[in-house]
């Protein structure tokens, strides 16, 4: 069967097993030429779900779960 936090996994993203990813309700995402902080202070802004900042690896997390924020690598 489709198995999205595996595949996931297998291509190096950690993805807990019941993530909103799994769900089809998350993306992760950068645009070229925007820095990080300001696409996630954009996404903070929309107040859509939750927003992870991934400074390290130059991505931002937004899904459609509860507000929330948090910070990984």
């Amino acid at each position: 069967g489709d198995d999205v936090a595996g595949l996931l996994a297998g291509t190096g993203h950690e993805v807990a097993r019941d993530s909103q990813h799994t769900h089809g309700t998350a993306i992760d995402f950068r645009l070229p030429g925007v820095a990080t902080d300001v696409l996630h202070r954009w996404a903070i802004g929309r107040r859509l779900g939750g927003v992870g900042l991934y400074k390290d690896s130059g991505f931002i997390h937004m899904d459609t779960g509860p507000i929330r924020t948090w910070g990984g690598t």
